[in-house]
């Protein structure tokens, strides 16, 4: 599963968004123990994506493949997770734009489920939240104002490891991915 195949289905579905928030949602909804039936996937996902259920629903497969996928990378014990965003062939500022989106994503998922709300973060989370947060806002420079452009591909290169570090640090922390067979459902 990649950025131009979720990117293909929101187009085809006629739905305005980011590919890289909507697995950031997933990931972060799984990360706090958020299991979806598909059901009630379509309906998660319309009421974020704020539009209305027959939407997501035009996106077909992508979206039970989607979340099977995220649930996988999740659940992968050779650390195979990675944020889904645009191939490198795509210029700088929008594939940091997506890095902004995914981490907008994950930290509403991760907000949104009911096991982070019933726990007391442990420090280390904490920090990682914190740092989610920070990249979320990242602050796109104009094309002028990019001085080295081999000094930003190694910058971008750092944050997009580091997301990989802070997702499955929290997730592990949490606890929250123990059962692989849990989640949508036919």
């Amino acid at each position: 599963m990649d950025y131009d195949e979720i990117s293909d289905a929101f187009n085809r579905a006629n739905l305005a968004g980011s590919p890289a928030e909507l697995h950031g949602f997933l990931s972060g909804s799984i990360s706090g123990a958020n299991f979806y039936s598909t059901e009630s996937l379509v309906l998660t996902v319309a009421k974020f994506l704020e539009v209305e259920t027959e939407r997501v629903e035009d996106l077909g497969d992508m979206l039970a493949n989607l979340y099977h996928f995220s649930i996988h990378q999740m659940n992968s014990n050779d650390f195979e997770f990675r944020p889904i965003l645009p191939n490198d062939d795509v210029i700088l500022s929008e594939r940091l734009a997506s890095v902004g989106d995914w981490c907008q994503g994950f930290l509403y998922g991760l907000g949104n489920s009911k096991y982070l709300s019933n726990v007391e973060s442990p420090e280390n989370i904490e920090e990682a939240l914190g740092d989610l947060v920070s990249i979320s806002n990242i602050q796109i420079l104009s094309d002028q104002e990019e001085v080295n452009e081999s000094d930003s591909e190694s910058n971008y290169i750092e944050v997009t490891e580091y997301i990989k570090v802070a997702v499955l640090t929290i997730s592990s922390e949490l606890n929250c991915i123990d059962d692989p067979d849990s989640g949508l459902t036919h």
